[in-house]
């Protein structure tokens, strides 16, 4: 009885563990399809394909009692909120303001807002919440950088296939590397915040006015251009 155990505990962490390789590989081939299938539009079902797999996730993985303390109030020092509205700022005057001329559709506008509002949601329930929950017998370090690796592969490697700013250019390898830093500091920062507070209220505000500041939708959508 304690072997059969053992092995169930032992298979549930190995599952917890390639679920990112998962969502990753899942995303990419979705958003491979939906190029084809919507063009300009592959956001909508490749997002509709990635959070249902972050949900999926956490739902048969996770542990329910963990899903409900992520929502409560945040515990330790103010300055957390502080260092989350620092980071969720920053995106604005680097995209937002260069290119607020592009939001001139008032349906975009509420796709955008809308989007910002689900994804800062899902992505922090999964890559902070439940990878952070689940990997907290193991060294704190290796489930931080885990989350930060996979969180900023999954920008190149499923958003990359429609977004010209996400995409890896071949011709250009180093292109991305100052992008990527700022996702990997994003994600150490989100998880800083989720570790200190005890809550991913600050962390989904901070990743929720990041989505806002680099025009999500409309960057998907190649309407958005860094000068």
């Amino acid at each position: 009885m304690l072997q059969a155990h053992v092995q169930q505990t032992r298979l549930r962490l190995m599952l917890i563990l390639v679920s990112p390789i998962i969502v990753v590989l899942l995303g990419h081939f979705a958003a491979r399809l939906f190029v084809s299938l919507l063009g300009d539009w592959a956001w909508v079902g490749t997002s509709l394909v990635y959070w249902g797999s972050l949900i999926a996730i956490i739902w048969f993985l996770g542990d329910k009692q963990m899903i409900r303390r992520w929502f409560d109030r945040s515990q330790g020092s103010r300055w957390w909120l502080v260092l989350a509205l620092g980071m969720g700022l920053m995106a604005f005057p680097l995209l937002f303001i260069p290119n607020m001329h592009v939001m001139n559709s008032l349906p975009l506008i509420v796709a955008w807002f809308l989007f910002a509002v689900i994804n800062s949601t899902c992505e922090e329930a999964y890559w902070r919440g439940f990878l952070l929950d689940e990997t907290s017998h193991l060294p704190r370090a290796f489930g931080v950088l885990y989350s930060a690796l996979f969180f900023t592969a999954i920008h190149p490697l499923m958003l990359g296939v429609f977004s010209k700013i996400n995409a890896f250019d071949p011709a250009h390898p180093t292109a991305l590397i100052p992008f990527w830093i700022i996702l990997v500091i994003l994600s150490l920062s989100f998880s800083l915040i989720y570790l200190n507070t005890k809550s991913l209220r600050l962390s989904i505000l901070s990743h929720f006015l990041s989505d806002l500041g680099n025009l999500s939708i409309f960057l998907f959508m190649n309407m958005v251009f860094i000068t």
